[in-house]
């Protein structure tokens, strides 16, 4: 159910600027955490792109976002290919990762659930990701910039990303669990 602006508001922040903001790839990641056997791995996919429409009732608000497969970077070219595989994202036959918002609530104060639907590998599968809203204000060249933080689990084999082997010790090698981290600075451009 949609809330409206009052139940919307942002505490100690104003609501930004109601407009179209493309997200800035170069001030923001989109960075995920797996288990590997005994440890955490962290990676992260150097291309994307996507648009915040932030509306005058800011419950019918939306995010649209585009990431490359292929820019995928975990600090080792020989685990970056096999993720590059069959095996897990399948690059030559799904080379985007998309997400496409379907709603957001207000949790309190700055912070706010998006939902919305991940597609990998042309599974799509709802998602609810908890959003903090940084704030907006003027960038040096003088235009109207926002921030926000997002985070959120799931289970890669819910998007048939099934790979693992057992390993010596007891267990597998990757968790199915997923950590995903996103930092966004984008900037209003209608």
């Amino acid at each position: 159910m949609a809330q409206s602006a009052e139940q919307l508001s942002t505490g100690s922040l104003a609501l930004p600027v109601v407009g179209k903001y493309e997200i800035d790839p170069v001030h923001s990641t989109v960075e995920f955490v797996a288990r590997h056997m005994l440890s955490r791995v962290r990676g992260r996919f150097t291309e994307f792109s996507g648009a915040i429409e932030v509306a005058e009732d800011p419950a019918a608000s939306n995010v649209n976002v585009e990431i490359t497969v292929g820019s995928i970077q975990t600090n080792s070219e020989q685990r970056d290919g096999h993720l590059k595989s069959g095996d897990f994202f399948d690059l030559e036959n799904f080379p985007v990762i998309s997400f496409a918002s379907t709603g957001v609530r207000a949790l309190g104060n700055d912070t706010f659930q998006l939902d919305g639907d991940l597609t990998i590998k042309d599974v799509t599968r709802p998602v609810t990701l908890t959003t903090e809203y940084l704030g907006s204000g003027t960038d040096l060249q003088g235009g109207t910039v926002l921030g926000a933080s997002a985070r959120t689990t799931i289970n890669r084999e819910d998007w048939g990303i099934t790979w693992n082997m057992a390993v010596e010790a007891g267990g597998l090698m990757v968790g199915k669990k997923i950590d995903l981290e996103i930092e966004v600075e984008a900037r209003k451009v209608g």
